[in-house]
């Protein structure tokens, strides 16, 4: 298959590319190196060494003998986004371009309308780059069992049934995301859901949790292809400020 990345240079991105690669899908992505210059921005770094895209696309190359498309961009321009679609015409969409951080996303207003901008509009851009470029195409899309909340109830997929005054019906599961990061991701998943309904396209959402690790079996012994390691209070899990 055809699989595009936004967010190929990011923590999952650049170890999704390698994995599917391996496996003989044809790979290209998208970055514009946010994730490398807001763990800056916090004072820290990759406690990993992490190598620049142009670096990593040589060693992509010789480690797994097939070149990773690449191009620098924003996603909230969408004449970006648009062409990278046209001109790769990918199968397969999986979207990992948003800023990943709760925190973050609470520092201050400045923060929050940035994250708010930024993971919304991109994921907008995407969708009508998908209707205008590639309908066909399915997106895999990465929430977050954040935008849950914590409800004392069993949370199920996506959809639940529920009797009122009478009345039977099936709809989306309530939300109470915990951070304007988690509201973007709200967001995300009504806008989604609602270009499926009207365009008719594909789209899985997923609601992950934490996923932690600095390699595959893939990269073998190469610490070039490793992928990076937060520990600061914005970018690193709990359990990466323990490890680091």
């Amino acid at each position: 298959m055809r699989v595009f990345i936004p967010g190929v240079d990011g923590y999952l991105g650049w170890t999704l590319a390698q994995y599917l690669t391996v496996r003989g899908h044809e790979v290209a992505g998208c970055d514009l190196f946010l994730r490398r210059k807001h763990v800056e921005e916090a004072g820290s770094q990759s406690a990993t060494p992490i190598r620049s895209m142009a670096e990593r696309l040589v060693v992509f190359k010789e480690h797994f003998g097939k070149e990773l498309t690449f191009k620098e961009g924003d996603l909230g321009d969408y004449d970006f986004v648009l062409e990278c679609f046209k001109s790769f015409q990918p199968e397969v969409i999986v979207h990992l371009g948003e800023i990943p951080s709760a925190p973050y996303s609470m520092i201050d207003v400045h923060h929050c309308n940035f994250t708010q901008t930024n993971n919304i509009v991109g994921t907008l851009n995407i969708l009508y780059a998908m209707k205008e470029a590639c309908p066909q195409a399915q997106l895999i899309k990465l929430g977050t069992m954040g935008e849950y909340g914590t409800p004392n109830i069993d949370i199920p997929e996506g959809f639940f049934t529920i009797e009122y005054r009478g009345r039977t019906d099936t709809l989306y599961f309530p939300f109470q995301a915990g951070s304007w990061y988690h509201q973007t991701k709200v967001h995300d998943s009504h806008n989604v859901l609602f270009a499926c309904k009207i365009w008719g396209l594909k789209a899985t959402d997923i609601m992950q949790g934490p996923v932690f690790g600095t390699k595959i079996d893939e990269m073998g012994d190469d610490e070039r292809l490793l992928t990076r390691f937060d520990f600061d209070e914005c970018f690193g899990t709990v359990i990466n400020r323990y490890c680091a």
